[in-house]
């Protein structure tokens, strides 16, 4: 695609060297520049493309689009990188979006499950589906029946990734995208250009306000989502009309139902909503209830334990029905989903006690599966977690707080500190936990020799909960990143003879 076409609808505030150049690919990171590519020089947190611009022309970009005012050959300056790389990577990828379905999933817990139960849904209809998510990103192959996994290094890539994925899923025939949608991603922009036929929330809780600095803040970003959806048709499948799902009972999502662009449908377990669920049944082996829409009941069961998955199994209805799935196969979707990475995630090497391992990180997410496992332990629940570095800290002694209140005993231990030192982490997680009285804890800041101490401590019965990192492969420090998943070193530990 020529240039000049590429940049027609940016703002430039400077001439174009070679309107004629033939652009045959974009990006912001010099290290997968080609030749005639268009490289964004972004100014990032911590680094700024600015300092690569000479290694792009190296590796054979056409130009460098920047904010600075440059009189240097082959550089354009344009008002907004963001704004730019917007419009012309939707130009360059033409499109996408607006051939398939797509559905945002946004809030702060449940993104991630509601993702897995859309997609076992859609593929029960029969329809080819695209995944944007925390653990991966998932695309069709030709042959139906095999799955392209890439890898994740952010909840939602950034803009020029995400319109290259979602070409790849158009060219591939996929029906139906399912993403998650960061409040990081609608603050910077990073899916400006996707155009939205459904969009999710789960609920608000405090996270990322190292970010966002308070919660109105973070529900200003989550709700552009909704804000910014437009009411116009387009193809198969479903969406006959653009559409929200909403958690009546989170109290943003009271805010967010008449704020939504687009008609709004809510879902909730103790309050009247459009979608509804009763009779609900809790177990170790998963969760049933009765689904009540428009007067209509219909049994669901789904093979994920919690209340907290009974609200997430409440989303994925919604948003099926408003895509035209029959219930029948939106029931046989749900009973026949495998399990999520990370999410409660049995560990069982024969041993005569319950291992979980979960990504919950925050203190409501934390809450809400201490709380699903209480009706379920027969004797005791052994907690293990520890906090992020470079992260909100003042969720840190709540989360402390509340482990400590619904287990019987708490091992404090290192996630990723990153930049931060561990003793920092673990002192600021003890002081909610000492605010509160409460005795029944150890600190061990080593991961590994946490794991093994929890593990040892466990007794025929007990629930061993560890939290944090889920589906995670590193630990991130402040010199280094190394291979670590809870669920290797679980088995490592149990498994081995």
């Amino acid at each position: 695609m020529k240039l000049m076409e590429l940049l027609q609808d940016v703002l430039l505030l400077s001439p174009i060297p070679n309107p004629n150049e033939d652009i045959q690919g974009l990006s912001e990171d010099s290290r997968t520049v080609g030749k005639n590519f268009i490289f964004f020089a972004r100014k990032g947190n911590k680094t700024s493309g600015h300092q690569f611009i000479d290694e792009a022309f190296q590796k054979g970009a056409a130009v460098v689009l920047t904010e600075e005012k440059s009189v240097e050959k082959n550089r354009i300056q344009v008002q907004s990188i963001l704004e730019a790389q917007s419009l012309i990577a939707s130009k360059f990828y033409k499109n996408p979006s607006q051939h398939m379905t797509v559905i945002g999933i946004t809030g702060t817990n449940g993104k991630t499950t509601i993702t897995y139960m859309l997609e076992s849904i859609a593929k029960e209809m029969g329809w080819r589906v695209g995944v944007i998510g925390t653990i991966n990103y998932r695309l069709p192959q030709e042959d139906p029946s095999q799955t392209e996994i890439l890898p994740s290094p952010n909840t939602t890539p950034n803009i020029l990734e995400l319109q290259k994925i979602f070409s790849l899923m158009k060219n591939r025939g996929v029906d139906l995208v399912v993403m998650e949608v960061s409040s990081h991603a609608l603050y910077l922009n990073r899916v400006s250009g996707i155009e939205f036929d459904g969009a999710i929330f789960t609920n608000l809780t405090q996270d990322h306000l190292d970010f966002h600095k308070d919660l109105e803040n973070y529900f200003a970003s989550k709700a552009k989502l909704f804000l910014t959806m437009n009411r116009k048709k387009k193809g198969f499948p479903g969406a006959f009309n653009k559409f929200s799902i909403i958690n009546i009972e989170d109290s943003f999502g009271k805010r967010l139902l008449s704020l939504s662009t687009v008609p709004a449908l809510s879902y909730g377990i103790q309050c009247e909503a459009d979608f509804t669920a009763e009779a609900v049944l809790l177990a170790s082996t998963g969760s049933q209830f009765k689904t009540k829409f428009h007067k209509t009941f219909f049994d669901v069961t789904v093979p994920f334990l919690g209340r907290h998955n009974v609200y997430n199994a409440l989303a994925a209805i919604g948003a099926s029905i408003q895509l035209g799935i029959p219930n029948s196969v939106i029931l046989r979707g749900l009973k026949n989903l495998n399990s999520v990475p990370g999410r409660l995630e049995p560990i069982n090497c024969g041993q005569n006690f319950t291992v979980l391992v979960d990504y919950a990180h925050t203190e409501d997410a934390l809450k809400n599966v201490l709380q699903s496992l209480r009706p379920l332990a027969n004797k005791r629940i052994l907690t293990l977690f520890g906090c992020g570095g470079d992260r909100d800290k003042l969720k840190r002694p709540l989360m402390g707080m509340t482990a400590t209140a619904l287990s019987d005993w708490v091992i404090l231990t290192s996630d990723n500190p990153r930049s931060e030192d561990p003793q920092k982490i673990l002192q600021d997680i003890e002081a909610g936990i000492k605010r509160k009285k409460k005795k029944n804890y150890s600190i061990i800041a080593d991961r590994i020799t946490a794991i093994e101490k929890i593990l040892m401590m466990a007794k025929e019965l007990d629930i061993v909960l560890i939290a944090g990192k889920g589906h995670e492969t590193v630990q991130i420090f402040k010199d280094k990143c190394i291979h670590h998943d809870d669920r290797e070193i679980v088995r490592k530990i149990l498994c081995t003879p």
